[in-house]
């Protein structure tokens, strides 16, 4: 038997003591502490708990109610993953599918008509979450699939260029012979022009930033430290390109979040250099797995084919992030 608690900030303390440090994929990312960098009016939090009988802390699922649609239940849309986070204990097949079925419950008795659950990623989780994503198929659960790029450096060519493809060995050689450097920045005044990079690259995809330059500043400073950090690659003193990182202990990997170059130094191909730099990043700090993100949209229906090939020439290999729906019969 499980019990079910809605969020509230008395739990913020177990919530992300059981995500850090007790989860089978939990990551910083479902963490109140990243969580709580949002305006509360931003979203309407509809976060829950999950309690066995002897009212220990199994399962926690951060959610918020959907912008649009405040009887869907949406996990989470402050956050790249949410999904329903485990313990290693109850991560079986019999206590799981209770806890999908007590969860799936308490949804329809709150009134909720669907629900989605983007699920953290296989090379973010200590465990394999097959038995989730079987157990939600079991449930009768759609599914989309996202395909994500990584470079796994425990099967890499310690020789970081011969894993390239010879147009990007040719890039770097370039790049190092007219003297770009990537260093990583602190002062606030660099991470405004990093921003505004980054802008200005999205700026053509009539995008903007997922980040604020005040929320980063403000990821840096007082919510995840120890999780992001912010690289600038130079000319001459010029920042030319950069980029944003998150970095996840528990499985060693890093996360490029943002990857970003000025135009009009396209000929010199920066954007290669960061690639190559944070391989070295990785490398050097002894990480396992840099992801590049995702080559899709539309709910992974569309394939950025040439956003792909450029990601594959670094010696890349391929990885789904799986979202489960369901609409629920009330």
């Amino acid at each position: 038997m499980f019990r079910i608690e809605k969020y509230n900030d008395s739990y913020e303390e177990l919530w992300d003591d059981f995500v850090l440090n007790k989860s089978i994929n939990g990551t910083f990312l479902q963490s109140r502490k990243f969580l709580n960098y949002h305006p509360k009016e931003r979203f309407e939090d509809f976060s829950l708990l999950i309690f066995s009988q002897k009212n220990n802390l199994a399962a926690v699922i951060p959610a918020c109610k959907g912008p649009k649609d405040s009887s869907c239940f949406f996990s989470h849309k402050g956050s790249t993953y949410g999904g329903i986070i485990i313990d290693k204990k109850h991560y079986s097949g019999n206590s799981l599918l209770e806890i999908i079925e007590t969860f799936e419950q308490y949804l329809k008795e709150n009134r909720f008509t669907s629900v989605y659950l983007k699920i953290t990623p296989d090379i973010l989780s200590i465990e394999n979450p097959a038995l989730l994503k079987y157990l939600l198929y079991y449930k009768n659960y759609q599914q989309y699939s996202e395909l994500n790029t990584y470079v796994d450096l425990e099967n890499y060519n310690e020789n970081i260029l011969a894993n390239f493809s010879q147009g990007k060995r040719t890039n770097i050689n370039n790049c190092l012979k007219l003297g770009l450097k990537c260093e990583k920045i602190e002062s606030d005044n660099e991470i405004k022009l990093l921003h505004e990079l980054i802008s200005l690259n999205l700026k053509k995809y009539a995008t903007i930033p997922v980040h604020s330059l005040n929320e980063l500043i403000a990821l840096k400073e007082k919510y995840i430290a120890e999780n992001i950090s912010f690289f600038k690659c130079t000319l001459k003193d010029d920042m030319i390109a950069g980029a944003v990182v998150f970095y996840f202990p528990k499985t060693r990997t890093i996360h490029t979040q943002y990857l970003c170059a000025k135009e009009e130094f396209a000929k010199l191909s920066p954007m290669s250099f960061m690639y190559y730099s944070m391989i070295i990043e990785a490398k050097k700090i002894n990480y396992k797995k840099i992801s590049w993100g995702i080559s899709t949209e539309d709910f992974g229906h569309t394939l950025n084919q040439g956003l792909l090939k450029n990601k594959e020439s670094y010696g890349s290999t391929y990885s789904l992030n799986k979202t489960f729906y369901k609409k629920l019969s009330q």
